[in-house]
């Protein structure tokens, strides 16, 4: 499981969300280029930018979340005991699962609200732009789930587990 959420995560969604900055920077470039030079920018790129921002923000949300980088107030769970910093994680993913199932669930049942929508320019179906939702949702969920399983199963409270500190007891 390690290995699978280490390429998903580190690889794959890293690497999407690189190339969805990319295309992003390029195409604002794009329109400061045009409105400075012709005077007229191309009516697409601010779309496409509007487009790009959406996914880049929401799988960059995942990845944050992944890299633990979130922000947060620990200054109550510092104050905690070994067992009531123990409990509020546990309460903490409960939450983030929660959360995660709600995005999801609601994010595929935008999809057939807005399935036969068209963007205004490019016209490109809206269910392709808004099916972000219920991908990041998914992502929060196998993430919350699986940090949910190691906190509990290693009771290692007060420190965050890392694929190196489970080296020893990951079988790849």
């Amino acid at each position: 499981m390690e290995k699978f959420i280490h390429v998903l995560y580190d690889y794959i969604i890293e690497y999407i969300v690189r190339l969805i900055g990319v295309l992003l920077i390029t195409t604002v470039l794009m329109q400061i280029f045009t409105r400075i030079f012709f005077k007229i920018p191309f009516s697409w790129t601010d779309e496409l930018a509007r487009f790009t921002f959406i996914w880049y923000c929401f799988l960059g949300s995942v990845l944050t979340m992944h890299k633990k980088m979130h922000l947060g107030i620990d200054y109550f769970e510092s104050k905690m005991k070994e067992r009531g910093r123990f409990v509020n994680r546990v309460f903490v993913n409960a939450i983030q699962i929660f959360f995660a199932t709600l995005l999801a669930y609601y994010g595929y049942k935008l999809l057939g609200i807005v399935g036969r929508q068209k963007s205004p320019i490019m016209r490109i179906q809206m269910k392709y732009i808004y099916s972000v939702l219920p991908i990041t949702g998914v992502l929060y969920l196998i993430l919350s789930v699986h940090e949910m399983i190691l906190h509990v199963t290693h009771k290692k409270v007060g420190q965050e587990l890392t694929a190196d500190s489970l080296k020893g007891d990951v079988q790849i």
